[in-house]
């Protein structure tokens, strides 16, 4: 298989701080926890939940807008080698053209956790982010966190997943040790069975479980929250709703007037 010079692909090292939010989001334990049965709780539920519908009100006077699933123009989808002859034919030895969409994912999620292994920017590269496209990844058999996701997205669209049941996200979630929170970046499918959003992680929380059997994303409360999704066509930023736990819900969008 003949993969693609480093030397043709434009490389970028990114810094982290413009994949913030712009402005801060609202951040209450509602964004993270299912509303409590306890009577007591429920109540501090409850006031969180006026506390959010506060902070959505300011948003409106401040004449700011939220919308779903508006390309933002951030470009990294620029990311996702599409089409790409070396992961065109990666994709068709992973998974063959019989499979269904659920299985193909199935194999792809498996021979990308069990084929690159996880290695810092700094180690590889020597720079502290750089954004690796797929053919480097599969060049190197190495790469962090996003590099592998990014691998996965596009081999996914190689092998004939429809786009729209496909997300490379950007966020925070619980560290794999368990102590902490970090950044993390992350593949999402949109099961064929049940249309349920499901994660596909590579590194941070490797599954080897049937995708029938995996809870939705939005129960997963190991991913707290996002900061922006990819897609083939598109990058979307999800600076205000909270799209890990809202990833069936419809777009939100508040009406400004001047």
């Amino acid at each position: 298989m003949s993969i693609e010079p480093i030397s043709t692909l434009k490389l970028n090292a990114i810094d982290i701080t413009p994949l913030l939010p712009k402005q801060s989001k609202p951040k209450t334990i509602i964004d993270i926890l299912p509303k409590p049965k306890n009577d007591l709780i429920s109540m501090l539920y409850d006031a969180m939940n006026y506390i959010v519908e506060t902070k959505i009100a300011l948003i409106q006077l401040n004449n700011q807008a939220v919308t779903g699933d508006v390309d933002s123009g951030a470009d990294y989808e620029r990311y996702l080698q599409y089409p790409n002859g070396t992961i065109k034919a990666l994709a068709a030895s992973i998974v063959k053209p019989s499979d269904d969409a659920d299985t193909k994912m199935y194999k792809i999620e498996q021979w990308v956790k069990n084929n690159i292994t996880y290695v810092s920017d700094i180690k590889q590269y020597r720079t502290s982010e750089l954004w690796a496209y797929p053919t480097m990844t599969v060049n190197s058999k190495e790469g962090d966190c996003e590099d592998g996701a990014f691998l996965m997205h596009s081999l996914a669209l190689h092998a004939g997943i429809d786009p729209d049941r496909l997300r490379t996200y950007g966020g925070i979630v619980i560290t794999s040790d368990g102590t902490g929170v970090g950044g993390h970046a992350w593949t999402a499918y949109k099961r064929e069975s049940d249309d349920e959003w499901i994660v596909l992680d590579w590194c941070y929380w490797p599954k080897s479980t049937a995708l029938s059997e995996r809870g939705s994303m939005s129960e997963d409360l190991k991913y707290i929250d996002d900061y922006f999704f990819v897609q083939a066509t598109k990058t979307v930023e999800t600076p205000y709703a909270n799209r890990v736990r809202m990833a069936s819900a419809k777009p939100l969008i508040i009406s400004v007037k001047a």
